[in-house]
């Protein structure tokens, strides 16, 4: 697949036009990003629920929560969440896509991959993931030094059980942040490129994963001018949210403890879901001008497939 190299300056061109992705189908864009992230902490709260309950029921009164039995009980569920989470952020890609063409499209079409065969296949995304967290722990090991993890482990631990955990200090501070920097620009921009690769252009897992390394290397001038200025305005805009939600919470507590938590509930998830539309609409816009709109046969209208 042919790849446009673009200049560095193209990053803040997607910087501008993701901030405004939805103004054509706001309702649906915003929505689909709400719908996704509820979806994903209620997974995640079955998850929690779940571990909760098979270790509290697997240990004294009063005994410290076993971690290798909360790890045994966590793993599989965690691994189970991530590989819903692709699929998600494939159906808001979807649901973008749609709206900037113009054509019908509902919040709760970002739930329409798990009816199509290519988006069913974003969950395998999610063993990819699990791959590169596990190159990433042992990159970083063989910096940091076996010690720091040891210790670090030993800090959660403690961590559960009530104590002050005590930081540990890893080897080599300088160059584990910049392997951890360069590791994760490869691996986010990967997941990110992959994903429309696979559900818009019809490629196949190995195809996606080497195409978007391909692409990430191409215009790494682009990709990361666009990062920086993510990063910076969503750290930005974090703060304000963070403020307006405790204002709306002082202000509604004084009418009802609830209405002040559900104000802060609600604003939260509001900023949640114009960082992810943000995020996903500039990885969709990044897979659009740097391999072409793809094309790939529709499947079944009423649940908006992917149509070229």
């Amino acid at each position: 697949m042919d790849i446009r190299r673009l200049p560095a300056s193209q990053g803040l061109a997607w910087f501008r036009q993701a901030i405004d992705l939805g103004a054509k189908n706001p309702r649906a864009v915003f929505g689909a990003a709400a719908l996704a992230i509820v979806a994903l902490y209620a997974a995640a709260l079955v998850m929690a629920l779940l571990t909760g309950l098979l270790v509290a029921g697997n240990r004294a009164a009063g005994q410290a929560p076993d971690l290798g039995l909360v790890m045994a009980v966590a793993v599989p569920l965690t691994l189970a969440l991530m590989f819903l989470v692709p699929v998600l952020l494939g159906g808001l890609m979807h649901v973008i896509r749609e709206a900037e063409a113009g054509r019908p499209v509902r919040a709760r079409d970002v739930f329409a991959p798990l009816h199509s065969g290519p988006g069913r296949r974003l969950a395998w995304l999610g063993v990819v993931q699990v791959a590169l967290a596990v190159a990433g722990g042992v990159l970083m090991v063989a910096v940091a030094g076996s010690d720091y993890w040891r210790d670090y482990l030993q800090a959660m631990q403690a961590a559960m059980q009530g104590a002050t955990p005590v930081p540990p200090e890893p080897r080599h501070a300088g160059l584990l942040f910049l392997v951890q920097l360069v590791f994760n620009y490869f691996s986010y921009a990967m997941m990110l490129f992959a994903i429309p690769l696979m559900l818009f252009s019809g490629r196949r897992l190995g195809e996606a994963l080497r195409d978007a390394l391909r692409a990430s290397v191409a215009n790494v001038g682009a990709n990361l001018l666009a990062g920086v200025l993510f990063v910076g305005a969503l750290l930005v805009a974090a703060l304000v949210a963070a403020l307006l939600a405790s204002l709306l919470a002082v202000l509604g507590g004084a009418l009802h403890p609830v209405i002040g938590g559900l104000l802060l509930a609600l604003t939260m998830l509001g900023f949640a879901a114009v960082t992810l539309v943000l995020v996903v609409g500039a990885a969709y816009l990044a897979w659009r001008d740097t391999f072409g709109d793809g094309t790939v046969p529709p499947v079944a209208s009423q649940v908006h497939g992917f149509e070229a």
